[in-house]
Parts: C-alpha cells; structure tokens; sequence
C-alpha cells in the first residue's frame, strides 16, 4: 500500500489545489492531506490564512478523494512523516530544481520517503485570488467615495465644527 501526503496551505481553495489533490489520488492508495496551521502560514507568507485552519480542514475532508487530513506544523516535513508516515509526498512541479526542492528531497530521503512533483496550475493561485480581492475591494471604495471635491468640503466643514464646536 503506498501512503501519499500532500502538504499545503488551502487558503483559498480553488482548482489548482484539486488539480494536485487528484493527480496524488491517482499516484497512491491512501491520500494523506496535511494542512498548515495559521501561524505556519503566516510565518512563511508574512500574512494570515484568509480562511482559519479549522474551515480549511473541514474544506480538505469534504473532498471523497481524500483520505485523511492532518494538521501540518511545520515545513520540516520529516515532523509531519514522524506523526503520519507516508512513502510519497506529493509537491507542485514549481518547486522542481529549486533549492527549497532539493532541501525537501534531501530530509524526506532521510526517512526514506520520496517527493513526486506534479503539474502546477499556473492559471489559479491563493496568491492570485488575494491580489484580485484586494484590488476590487480598493476599486469599491473608489467608486463608494465621495467625489474629491465633496470630500475636501466635508474635512473642511468637520474642522470647522471640531474648531468650534458648532455645525456650519
């Protein structure tokens, strides 16, 4: 029986994460999903999960491909192998020949696990979805603004009442 791991963050889950989640399901018999933690993920992208790690979680298990879902600690990835062991750990092909590929190759041998990259999605991304509400989110408040001039008549009008304590 060949057990597969998949680490990751899911924030966002979108279809790259199904495209990887599929691809390791075919390549194994049992598919074990690791979910990093908040502070992992914040630690590592500087930011916080959209999504807490309990939703994401629950996101991951819903899927009928999935076997198992853990809670991944660290990107030590031989802890996550000491609490769930597995013979393949499954990584998206764009951290093929990357140093922080070979580092992974490099641990994961030491407990005789193998890494197996898979096609990335380059289409989607939780990066890319981030970005895309970040930016129609600036765009609403532009457009539920008031125009320019308004706004400098109303600082205008609330200094006036902060100077002197009487609406204008």
């Amino acid at each position: 029986m060949i057990i597969g791991y998949v680490p990751g963050g899911f924030d966002m889950l979108h279809v790259g994460h199904l495209n990887i989640l599929r691809a390791a399901r075919e390549r194994c018999d049992r598919l074990v999903v690791g979910v990093a933690t908040d502070e992992s993920l914040e630690r590592m992208k500087g930011r916080p999960p959209v999504i807490p790690l309990r939703e994401r979680c629950e996101l991951i298990a819903s899927l009928r491909f999935v076997d198992a879902v853990v809670v991944d600690l660290d990107q030590d990835k031989r802890l996550a192998w000491n609490l769930q062991p597995f013979d393949v750990l499954f990584k998206g092909d764009d951290w093929e020949g990357t140093e922080k590929g070979a580092r992974l190759e490099a641990e994961l041998a030491e407990v005789g696990a193998t890494v197996v990259y898979l096609p990335y999605t380059p289409s989607t991304s939780s990066t890319m979805l981030r970005r895309f509400l970040s930016a129609a989110e600036v765009e609403e408040e532009m457009q539920s603004a008031p125009p320019a001039h308004e706004a400098t008549e109303a600082a205008q009008a609330g200094a006036t009442v902060a100077a002197t304590g009487v609406a204008q």
